[in-house]
């Protein structure tokens, strides 16, 4: 293949030193190093692929979409030195497009300044270049340059009025900086589409304009739409349905959904909003469908079913639905992390054990697995010192995280450490007061340490804000 680009690369320089190549030798010269350069980075040999890469750059091909996917998927050093190998070339640096073009790598490289660089190049080359300004104005909006962000969208939107496209994003932009009713405006200036009526009801919603949004709903439901958009347009109505909590046409619209891109995605809403009514055994036959289906459906289908079993008390089931799920999508880390967790409420803990520790040996990265082992261990008593390693380790990756802070805490109140663990259940809450395990394992510390109305205080704290916990209830002062 090294030869091949070598061949390739004489051929170039000569053409540009003798008679112009014609345009079909150049198309087949150009096309031969696009293949080059797929089987290359399909064979990870990224060096082979930045050369014919190169090559394909200074052969100067019009289009230039395959380039910039193509440095993307280089290794970053290598796409860098690709990008400044093709800004020496006149015919990439004087043109517009080709500028934009490899901006958009340091975007995808979150690499703003100078994607912004770039951008502002190929705009100064061609005022008119609309793309080039669309992202700048998006550029601008990440770097909260408001104003300037606020001048391009004006500028494409006036130049392409009937660009849907342009208006979202500048719709967006003003929701973003709270501008509701403009943002509304300028969608209300668009040709009315499903998209753009549920992109309005979106923003209504946010902005808790809640009549408008009804509204709104209206005219989308009632939208005269082709047939190739129906289904599109009815699990948009679905979708909008459902967030304006109208549940029983929500569930209407959805049953409606006969094909399409969104056939599946209302399937398992579907299933949410049965499960959510308690019609259980209507949502398992649609879930037994979408257990079939690809895996992102299938894999939200078998919790959905396990769930369905907990919360009729029925956890061999629920294990079952599980175990199934695994022998069909093996050490999905997600089912597995499920299963563990019930195997934990039925004391199987050689069984979490093994759950939890075949997640951390495919990821060992995984600190929710590790937080997970460690706290079910302490809870139950067993193996502290194992525990609070399991735990420690997990705090070390994500440090200020109050569910792993509430864990550590909790091991170290089991080893008898209880004023550690009062720092520790006091920087959990410090960061999150939304757990209520978390001031029952405060207010047992303080206990301990025989401060009693402290921990009289923040257990009528917790009451009020959890008035329906159980747990709670049960603690008298």
């Amino acid at each position: 293949m090294k030869t091949t680009i070598l061949v390739l690369l004489i051929l170039i320089q000569m053409g540009c030193s003798q008679t112009p190549k014609t345009t079909s030798d150049t198309t087949e010269v150009n096309a031969l190093l696009r293949t080059i350069t797929i089987d290359a980075i399909k064979e990870k040999d990224y060096e082979q692929a930045k050369r014919s890469l190169d090559a394909l750059i200074i052969n100067n091909p019009k289009k230039w979409d395959f380039i910039q996917s193509a440095i993307i998927s280089l290794p970053p050093a290598l796409a860098m030195q690709s990008i400044e190998k093709a800004l020496s070339i006149k015919s990439v640096s004087q043109s517009s497009d080709k500028l934009f073009a490899l901006s958009k790598v340091f975007i995808s490289y979150k690499k703003t300044k100078q994607a912004l660089s770039l951008i502002n190049q190929s705009i100064k080359l061609d005022k008119n270049n609309l793309e080039a300004r669309y992202w700048r104005a998006r550029l601008q909006t990440v770097l909260k340059n408001y104003d300037k962000a606020e001048t391009d969208f004006k500028y494409i939107t006036k130049k392409a009025p009937d660009n849907e496209n342009y208006s979202t994003q500048y719709a967006s932009f003003l929701q973003e900086t709270k501008r509701f009713d403009e943002a509304q405006k300028v969608l209300a200036k668009q040709k009315p589409t499903p998209d753009n009526l549920f992109k309005r009801i979106v923003f209504a919603l946010q902005n808790e304009n809640k009549s408008l949004a009804q509204e709104i709903y209206q005219q989308l439901k009632n939208l005269k739409t082709n047939n190739e958009e129906i289904n599109h347009q009815i699990f948009l109505s679905a979708e909008a349905a459902y967030w304006l909590e109208n549940y029983p046409e929500s569930e209407k619209y959805y049953k409606k959904v006969s094909g399409g891109e969104h056939y599946l995605d209302a399937q398992d809403m579907l299933a949410l909003i049965l499960f959510d009514d308690k019609r259980y055994d209507e949502a398992i036959e649609i879930l037994h469908q979408l257990e079939n289906a690809e895996e992102k459906y299938a894999i939200k289908a078998y919790r959905l079913e396990s769930q369905i079993y907990k919360e009729q008390n029925d956890i061999d089931e629920a294990i079952t639905v599980l175990t199934r799920a695994l022998q069909i999508i093996p050490n999905n880390p997600i089912l597995l992390y499920d299963r563990a967790m019930l195997f934990e409420s039925q004391g199987k803990m050689n069984s979490l054990k093994k759950d939890l520790k075949q997640i951390i040996k495919d990821d060992p990265k995984n600190y929710e697995a590790y937080n997970a082992l460690g706290y079910s261990l302490a809870d139950h008593d067993l193996e502290l010192d194992n525990a609070y390693e399991y735990i420690q380790t997990a705090i070390k990756m994500s440090p200020e995280n109050p569910a792993i802070i509430d864990s550590l805490g909790w091991v170290q109140y089991k080893l008898g450490h209880y004023q550690e663990a009062e720092k520790s259940f006091q920087k959990a809450l410090d960061l999150d007061i939304n757990d209520p395990e978390l001031y029952i394992h405060f207010y047992k510390t303080l206990i301990k340490l025989g401060k009693k109305e402290k921990a009289k205080e923040l257990i009528n704290k917790a009451k009020v804000l959890f008035p329906d916990n159980n747990k709670l209830t049960k603690i008298t002062d």
